[in-house]
């Protein structure tokens, strides 16, 4: 069972949202370097389409560092399986009919095709409100232009 309660925020986004809580802020949360974001060797095709999308962004809002690669890969290859279903769904592959002896329609049921799209879809909108790719996960964070890395530190850690 996990921890209860609402996730804990990181402290770079407190501070973003002006410490609402006022309650003490991390001082020793751990800060992973952003000095190496390459993909792994397994993003390819749409994949990394989709890396050399999203990856920028995350650079440029400041929450993408060395110890998202992964989740990050996992996103875009989610992505590039929900294409792929997307395009099933598209031809017409989301309903299964199944009919009696007589022909007539049974009951209808959703096919793989949709039932993985759909699941992917949910994985992937968490991972999105993780990295504030939604509109709803960057409301309440005020923007910044960057500072220095020790101006940072000092304005976190005091």
């Amino acid at each position: 069972m996990g921890k209860r309660g609402p996730r804990p925020e990181p402290t770079i986004l407190k501070i973003a949202k002006g410490n609402p809580g006022k309650r003490r802020l991390n001082k020793s949360e751990p800060k992973p370097p952003s000095d190496d974001i390459q993909p792994p060797d397994w993003v390819t095709g749409k994949s990394l389409e989709k890396w050399q999308e999203v990856v920028p962004k995350l650079v440029g809002m400041g929450v993408m560092t060395n110890a998202d690669i992964d989740t990050i890969a996992r996103y875009c290859t989610m992505y590039e399986q929900y294409v792929k279903y997307l395009d099933q769904v598209r031809r017409g592959l989301d309903v299964l009919v199944i009919r009696d002896d007589a022909g007539k329609v049974k009951y209808m049921q959703s096919t793989p095709a949709a039932t993985m799209m759909t699941k992917l879809a949910a994985s992937m909108l968490r991972i999105e409100q993780e990295f504030g790719l939604t509109p709803s996960a960057r409301t309440g964070i005020v923007a910044k232009p960057p500072q220095d890395a020790s101006d940072l530190d000092a304005i976190l850690y005091g």
